[in-house]
């Protein structure tokens, strides 16, 4: 062992000072995930014409990117939630639309973020649906919607729309 100029080997003592931590008072359990950021809230519209629904499809490099949803978007802070599905409708597909009532509200946890997901009857008051930032779109019945991948968080409606 190297010593000091002295040759005291206590005299190395201050270069090997270290501070004992203790361990946090809470700890997580590894199955457990820490969300650090707000809930995101997330408004979309269920469109119906007749007996058919419209769904669309998410672009490749979204997140999620190619599944399949009811049409809207995320939420702008301090935006009223019909307020901001009528925008996401007109930006996303190009339809002037009369937002209804809220059908369905979910919070859905995902790995890196929470969602608070609102779904609105909507009716087209003028446009046709056409692809400006989905990847596609669908009339579908109800039992069609079980042909298409959704996200995890739209099966209680997906269900409920179903009637199962």
């Amino acid at each position: 062992m190297e010593t000091a100029s002295d040759g005291d080997p206590t005299s190395l003592r201050p270069f090997f000072r270290c501070k004992v931590l203790k361990p946090p008072r809470e700890l997580v359990a590894p199955n457990e995930r820490v969300v650090t950021h707000p809930p995101i809230d997330v408004v979309a519209g269920v469109i119906r014409r007749e007996e058919l629904l419209l769904i669309t499809q998410r672009m490749a490099d979204d997140t999620l990117g190619g599944y399949w949803e009811f049409p809207g978007g995320k939420v702008d802070p301090g935006e009223e939630l019909k307020a901001a599905l009528h925008r996401e409708l007109l930006e996303e597909i190009g339809v002037e639309t009369e937002i209804g009532e809220e059908i369905h509200r979910i919070v859905h946890a995902y790995p890196d973020r929470d969602v608070r997901l609102y779904f609105f009857d909507v009716r087209i008051v003028s446009g046709e649906p056409r692809m400006i930032e989905v990847a596609d779109l669908r009339w579908v019945n109800t039992e069609q919607l079980m042909d298409y991948q959704f996200p995890e968080a739209d099966r209680p409606l997906l269900d409920q729309l179903r009637g199962t």
